[in-house]
């Protein structure tokens, strides 16, 4: 694709997804030390949302016989798609339906490989494999930690061949955005932060 911008196609799709997105600052999007110290219906909330929102996007797919990417619903609702899907931890195969969607989106030029490299993290943490990428991380003890990955030597290398910043630069912004200084004190549980 080329850097001109285009309107999206079905903008009524980009409205949805974003829209989801925009309503789930509270809850699942909200910062890892927030979503630590909200009360348990504030989970149970977050919790049902992510599950509202994946049901969305699993009949958006069916909808358009593939991802939604750039061309149909612009970067933004291509961006709204893929955090969705990274949060659609309860259904792995949902997940590994929506990575193929995206890997063929790539191919067409409708998305980015740095938004499959997210995805495909994700796939791999979640049935215990270590990541490529180094994308996906966890609040353990109050920090911030990337879960495993397969070559920690060569991960930047990874990271530019896909188009994502070096591993450093990404980690300093998360954890600005999932560590508040001292209120994390009491954090024990492991949590995804990614």
């Amino acid at each position: 694709m080329t850097g001109e911008v285009r309107t999206p196609t079905r903008p009524e799709i980009a409205r949805d997804l974003i829209g989801r997105v925009e309503s789930a600052a509270a809850t699942w999007r909200a910062p890892a030390w927030k979503r630590e110290a909200a009360p348990e219906g504030v989970a149970r909330a977050a919790r049902h949302a992510i599950e509202s929102d994946t049901q969305a996007l699993r009949r958006i797919v069916a909808r358009l016989q593939g991802w939604p990417g750039r061309t149909l619903v612009g970067e933004d609702g291509c961006q709204a798609a893929l955090a969705i899907a990274l949060n659609s931890d309860h259904d792995p195969a949902i997940q590994i339906t929506l990575l193929r969607l995206l890997a063929e989106a790539v191919r067409r030029g409708d998305a980015t490989t740095a938004k499959w490299a997210h995805l495909h993290d994700r796939c791999l943490v979640r049935s215990g494999r270590p990541q490529t990428y180094g994308t996906q991380y966890w609040l353990r003890d109050g920090q911030l930690e990337m879960y495993p990955v397969a070559d920690p030597e060569g991960l930047d290398q990874q990271r530019a061949s896909v188009g994502l910043p070096p591993h450093h630069d990404r980690f300093v912004l998360l954890e600005r955005r999932h560590v508040a200084a001292g209120e994390l004190a009491s954090v024990t549980r492991e949590r995804s932060a990614a």
